[in-house]
């Protein structure tokens, strides 16, 4: 009777060691593509950035191009406020 209780205690860790692998497993697959869906929406981010960083520049390059006058002029006005209140600052 004690040696049914020992095989049959040694059969449930056996099946215990083979469901804790198969968990181990599954976890490693989800985190895994979790990871990928992470790196995949960070790299689309990115790429919207990069998008929209270069609508912006081209918007004031023609912004540049049609108002050289005005744009020169907002340039010197926004670098003296700029060094107006760096200068107050100190």
């Amino acid at each position: 009777m004690a040696e049914q209780d020992v095989d049959k205690l040694r059969n449930e860790v056996t099946q215990l060691r083979e469901d804790m692998r198969s968990i181990t497993e599954t976890l490693k697959t989800i985190a895994a593509d979790r990871s990928e869906k992470g790196y995949d929406k960070v790299k689309e981010g990115v790429d919207q950035a990069r998008l929209n960083a270069r609508q912006a520049g081209k918007a004031v390059e023609s912004q540049i191009e049609e108002k050289p006058f005005s744009s020169v002029l907002l340039t010197f006005i926004i670098g003296l406020i700029t060094g107006l209140l760096v200068q107050s600052r100190r």
